[in-house]
């Protein structure tokens, strides 16, 4: 009797998670931002290799270090935003004008002046009620 082997595959419990992948495991994103970084990157290594003469350890570190910010650009996420998206509402944000006034009523405060109102009325209400005399 042959046994059997079970497989289990792994499905994300949030489906909005899956992303299309386009060239080795990659998204099309990803892709872009990795291309990017190759073509930013690969330049600065030839130039501190053989123009500068720095040294091929230091050529790797100069294509590591203008390479990452692109790199970084297609991988980051947060939130379901990109990296460019999460700049765009933090500049938007800082523009903002920061001092914000709470303003509050007080309640003592109107009370008495409804009941000032009142007063005033009722004064008014009685002055104009006395049947004025008449000049001769």
């Amino acid at each position: 009797m042959a046994q059997h082997e079970q497989h289990f595959v792994k499905i994300p419990k949030d489906l909005s998670l899956i992303r299309q992948k386009f060239i080795f495991g990659l998204t099309k994103r990803q892709a872009i931002c990795f291309g990017i970084g190759i073509l930013i990157g690969f330049p600065s290594f030839y130039i501190f290799n053989n123009v500068l003469n720095f040294g091929l350890q230091a050529a790797c570190f100069a294509l590591g270090i203008t390479a990452a910010p692109a790199i970084f650009c297609g991988l980051y996420t947060k939130n379901g935003l990109h990296l460019e998206q999460i700049v765009k509402l933090m500049v938007s944000f800082f523009r903002k004008p920061r001092i914000r006034t709470y303003q509050s009523e007080n309640s003592y405060t109107i009370i008495s002046r409804q009941l000032e109102y009142r007063r005033l009325k009722k004064i008014l209400n009685d002055s104009n009620a006395q049947p004025q005399k008449k000049r001769r």
